[in-house]
């Protein structure tokens, strides 16, 4: 499972600790530790602390915490990579696996919110609200902005892009335009390793339906719209079709999760219409299928969304304002 900033350091600090690398009276300052480990000072601060009440470090009357429970003498000194070296590896707090650790809940509430109309988002309270720092909330919202759920508005402040049937359309007639090119490309260079891998859980889950969970339907999605057509090799329209992401997000955070999964398998057979041309070396009937299907998907998805706005219920975290 990916950690937390706090979690990473916490693991390493106190592993420096048990292990002797970090000696007993050793003073530890907030300043050294972040500047080594490349994090603010705000989870330092809160691993220093946790340490502190498991009685790893403790306090006194200088700056910091010293090692130990009670050390005998003060050690100053400052901190290095090679104290925190384990079998010739220095162990990094990766700052992208701790953002990545929030991505789902925030980009739950959000899409749901974005269905149900404007909103508004305050990056401080984001912050508090997950208890990272301000570094951590930053990437997380240039992720979302990326994907077309949120847009800069002043410093502090993000708006949710509502998801209205206008957009809806929009975003659909968009991947229409650009995922059967894509594939008619991608239908040359796909690997036959992937092909097969995709077709055989398109198989396995429509022989499970309805006992499957909505992740699987999401990586089921993504396999097509996603990896397929990332093999078309054009990264300014992959570019391009970031933006249409909040299509597939619909599915994922309402099936399974908020709606109960639909009776019949919900696209199973078109994804594998596809995917047969493909192994066929059909380039042209690839597109046209996927065209057909994102035809279809638009009334279905469309569907869902009036159903969940007029019906469905959520509840609006500290950090957004309608």
């Amino acid at each position: 499972m990916t950690q937390t900033l706090r979690d990473q350091l916490y693991t390493a600090l106190k592993q420096g600790i048990v292990g002797k690398r970090l000696e007993p009276g050793l003073v530890l300052l907030e300043g050294n530790i972040a500047e080594l480990f490349g994090i603010s000072r705000s989870p330092v601060r809160q691993t220093l602390s946790r340490l502190h009440e498991e009685q790893y470090i403790c306090r006194f009357e200088g700056r910091g915490y010293l090692v130990g429970a009670s050390p005998q003498e003060i050690v100053r000194r400052p901190l290095s990579e090679g104290d925190f070296k384990q079998r010739g590896y220095a162990p990094k707090v990766d700052r992208i696996a701790s953002w990545r650790t929030h991505i789902d809940s925030v980009e739950h509430a959000i899409v749901l919110c974005s269905i149900k109309g404007a909103f508004e988002l305050n990056e401080l309270n984001l912050s508090k609200s997950l208890n990272v720092s301000r570094t951590v909330t930053h990437q997380i919202l240039l992720y979302l902005q990326s994907i077309g759920l949120v847009e800069k508005i002043k410093y502090n402040s993000w708006s949710v892009v509502p998801l209205d049937n206008q957009r809806l359309h929009n975003l659909y007639e968009a991947r229409r335009q650009l995922e059967p090119y894509m594939i008619a490309r991608a239908t040359k260079h796909i690997p036959e390793s992937t092909l097969n891998s995709c077709i055989i859980k398109l198989e396995h889950a429509a022989e499970s339906y309805p006992d499957i969970k909505g992740e699987l339907l999401d990586e089921l999605e993504n396999d097509l719209h996603h990896t397929a057509v990332s093999l078309g090799d054009n990264q300014e329209v992959m570019n391009m079709l970031r933006r249409t992401h909040p299509i597939l997000l619909v599915s994922k955070h309402l099936l399974g999760r908020v709606l109960k999964l639909p009776d019949q398998a919900p696209f199973f057979d078109e994804h594998l219409w596809v995917f047969e041309k493909i192994r066929l070396k059909q380039p042209a009937q690839a597109g046209k299928l996927l065209m057909t299907h994102l035809e279809r998907s638009e009334s279905t998805v469309l569907d869902r969304l009036i159903n969940f706005r007029d019906s469905g219920d959520i509840e609006i975290p500290s950090y957004l304002r309608g």
